[in-house]
């Protein structure tokens, strides 16, 4: 019997915000009117056909994070860097453009001396260095454009910051320094929820700019590899050992990964069935496109033998029938078989 369209809605919205967001962030959101749920279910409606079609995904980082000491020593040589010593241009929260050596100097100057200033030698951050990237083959132009609306957007409250887009790489990525304190003083302090908004804020501005961008959770996706920072890499290719890193064996990295998923696994399942039971044949169509793409995930490929269940590309429920009947136990086709 297919469910009403306020209950496929709900569902939607429910389990989404599960997956695309804080796990308890459903608990803590405010109850929707007719109107508000129509309108957060086509937006989760647009997020998850972004994910199905494996729309790129942004990265957004913040860089040096392992940097105590952040005076204007380590600002002015994280400027020349990202300006290439004054060859590549900076723009500003003005718009105004920074290029050559003597307009280096002036920014630094400028930094170093007004508003709140900037210590030489301090032992807290001054300033958030950020790195916004896409895959290759990305409109360059777009990128720049869409980090220049990001930056104020976030942070066009009268903070100072600067960002340079750089050519010299396969993928197109944004270099943005942006000062700690704002105008009235107080400091950025970003957690983990700011940088995942953070992305999603870049992403759509990427499609205002007519770039296809996606910003989802690792988790959501199934990506569950993490690899060594770039410090572990490099220790490791010179023959050391670092000292507090080790790989964990293969099997203990695979059951951990597992164990991660059952809350992604769980709530792609609740939203495969209720789209199944829709009545709009768009919905039951993408409630099948859920199913193939939770079972094509990379986390799927290491699936612990005990954990396989029922391959429902035996019997995947037909696109036009709203009954779909659960046999499985879990979502998508067991792609080890």
């Amino acid at each position: 019997m297919p469910y009403p369209k306020i209950y496929i809605d709900a569902m939607l919205v429910n389990w989404g915000d599960r997956l695309f967001q804080e796990p308890l962030l459903h608990a803590r959101a405010p109850r929707l009117s007719r109107a508000g749920l129509r309108d957060e279910a086509a937006r989760m409606r647009a997020q998850i056909a972004r994910t199905l079609r494996r729309t790129p995904e942004v990265m957004v980082k913040i860089t040096n994070k392992a940097a105590s000491a952040q005076g204007m020593g380590a600002v002015r040589r994280h400027l020349r860097y990202i300006s290439r010593n004054g060859r590549v241009e900076l723009e500003d929260q003005n718009g105004d453009r920074i290029v050559g050596v003597e307009a280096l100097r002036d920014l630094t100057q400028a930094w170093q001396l007004s508003g709140w200033g900037i210590p030489e030698n301090s032992t807290r951050r001054e300033v958030f260095n950020v790195l916004l990237s896409m895959p290759p083959g990305t409109d360059r132009r777009a990128v720049r454009d869409a980090a220049r609306d990001f930056a104020a957007q976030e942070f066009g409250d009268g903070r100072a910051y600067v960002f340079a887009a750089h050519d010299d790489e396969a993928h197109p990525h944004v270099h943005l320094s942006v000062q700690v304190r704002g105008p009235d003083g107080r400091r950025l302090n970003p957690r983990r929820k700011d940088l995942q908004r953070w992305r999603e804020c870049f992403a759509e501005q990427l499609r205002e700019h007519g770039v296809e961008a996606n910003a989802t959770p690792r988790r959501a996706r199934g990506v569950t590899e993490r690899y060594p920072k770039p410090a572990v890499v490099h220790l490791i290719a010179r023959g050391e050992v670092p000292r507090y890193w080790k790989p964990l064996p293969a099997d203990t990295q695979r059951d951990a990964r597992w164990a991660a998923h059952g809350g992604v696994f769980a709530a792609w399942r609740e939203m495969a069935y209720a789209m199944a039971r829709s009545r709009a044949r768009e919905d039951r169509v993408m409630g099948v496109e859920m199913a193939y793409f939770v079972g094509g995930m990379p986390v799927q490929r290491d699936r612990p033998v005990s954990e396989r269940g029922y391959d429902v590309r035996r019997e995947q429920p037909d696109p036009e029938l709203p009954e779909a009947e659960d046999r499985s136990g879990d979502v998508g086709p067991d792609v080890n078989r």
